[in-house]
């Protein structure tokens, strides 16, 4: 979750809001982005980018310590605490908390990841006042109501039911438990656990992670520095200010298995190949996205999509991507096709990489990729929310205030020769993990 920012085309394309955004160009995405750090009356810093284009702001937070670090016997109670907070409010039942979202046409929610929980708002300029507040009841006075806990539980346990015929759970569920099976990370909820979840529990995990130690706040939109300090002080100036939560530790990636299969009736297969990768903090991370764009992550201009989709049509589609969590970091690849043509969709798969491994990138494909890599990010910054989501992301994976206007001159200046040395720390196939579900023909495990 800290990391969404950064994992793919190192910016996040944040989740829409509730209702839908003028799409008036945002002044933000024709300049220099302006983020300016601020600090509140009572001390809190945020990071601001004050924009005037919209009559919106949107809010973003972050506090470290999620799902990873819950106890044992009620793992899923961080996410259960997230999804509670808007569940009522105050002197507000769970209905009449989301009516009066309705009625001051804004958005606010909570969620949890594995390393991490966080917070968005968005609201018109002209009831910030009214939304800020509404985001202050469900920080600091969530009800815990037992209705509502009740109804998300039978919610989750009806989860628990599907997700045995759900291939993407299966198959990711078998690479956490083969890449690190002793990690936090290749836990999964469980009806025990489930039934666990209680209002105490709820409140533990919230007093746990709610405080001032981690907590990392991003503005964007229709509001002045001062403006901005205020409602900072309004949402999370009540906060304790807590401590740091203790971490699990890094997890060490298990020797990669060529192949795991699950058999699971249906007429397709899921592929999902993983192998390890590096933290956004390494110096190899930007060379990382481009030589990544060149394999599998520039869609029909990706190596991948080109031999194994167009050239042969062995798969609807196939891209890859880093994937970084705050305890690991892997190389992930996903290809969906029809049982039939598993075998050679993973024969060709390997091949690609092989290649690539082998004989590196072109200066070409390099150059397309930066040009793409570079030209795109104008997309990623054409709205209040989308600027808050990349700034945010950034502040969150411990970018400097600036990097979001350096990011491209940092793609630019990466050579063929970087690209190809990445490569070949990270390509090489047999260092992959590839799992089928569904009931592939030809393959053994």
């Amino acid at each position: 979750m800290r990391r969404l920012a950064l994992a793919l085309a190192l910016a996040a394309a944040p989740l829409a809001p509730a209702y839908a955004q003028a799409q008036t160009e945002s002044a933000a995405s024709r300049h220099a982005v302006n983020v300016q750090r601020i600090v509140s009356p009572s001390g809190i810093e945020a990071w601001l980018v004050s924009d005037s284009t919209v009559p919106m702001i949107v809010m973003r937070a972050y506090w470290r310590g999620g799902s990873a670090i819950e106890p044992q016997n009620v793992i899923g109670v961080t996410s259960v605490m997230t999804d509670m907070l808007t569940e009522g409010a105050g002197d507000m039942s769970a209905n009449a908390y989301k009516e009066r979202l309705q009625d001051l046409n804004m958005s606010v929610g909570f969620s949890a990841g594995w390393d991490g929980v966080g917070m968005s708002l968005t609201t018109l300029s002209e009831n910030s006042a009214d939304a800020f507040e509404m985001a202050r009841l469900a920080l600091n006075e969530p009800r815990f109501d037992a209705e509502p806990l009740a109804r998300i539980k039978r919610q989750m346990l009806v989860g628990l039911r599907t997700r045995e015929t759900n291939p993407s759970y299966i198959a990711n569920l078998a690479l956490d438990t083969a890449l690190y099976p002793n990690h936090p990370y290749a836990r999964r909820t469980s009806r025990e656990s489930v039934d666990a979840i209680n209002r105490a529990a709820l409140q533990e995990r919230r007093s746990a992670l709610f405080n001032r130690a981690t907590m990392q706040i991003t503005i964007v939109g229709d509001i002045d520095a001062d403006a901005a300090g205020r409602a900072v002080d309004t949402v999370f100036g009540a906060l304790p200010q807590g401590t740091r939560p203790v971490e699990p530790p890094d997890a060490t990636l298990a020797a990669p298995t060529p192949l795991i299969v699950r058999q699971l009736p249906q007429p397709q297969s899921l592929v999902l190949f993983v192998g390890p990768g590096i933290q956004d903090e390494d110096p190899d991370w930007i060379p990382l996205a481009v030589a990544n764009y060149i394999l599998g992550g520039g869609g029909f201009s990706s190596r991948l999509m080109d031999q194994v989709r167009e050239q042969r049509g062995l798969v609807y589609g196939i891209g890859t991507g880093p994937s970084v969590r705050e305890h690991s970091a892997v190389i992930r690849g996903s290809a969906q096709t029809e049982n039939g043509d598993v075998r050679e969709a993973i024969e060709v798969t390997r091949s690609e990489m092989a290649r690539l491994y082998r004989d590196g990138a072109t200066q070409a494909e390099v150059n397309d990729a930066i040009t793409y890599l570079t030209g795109s990010f104008a997309l990623d910054l054409d709205s209040n929310a989308k600027i808050a989501g990349v700034v945010h992301g950034y502040q969150a994976a411990g970018r400097d205030i600036d990097y979001i206007n350096r990011r491209n001159d940092l793609i630019r200046a990466v050579t063929l020769d970087d690209v190809n040395r990445v490569v070949r720390r990270l390509f090489n196939p047999d260092a992959f993990t590839f799992v089928v579900v569904g009931q592939p023909e030809g393959l053994a495990q």
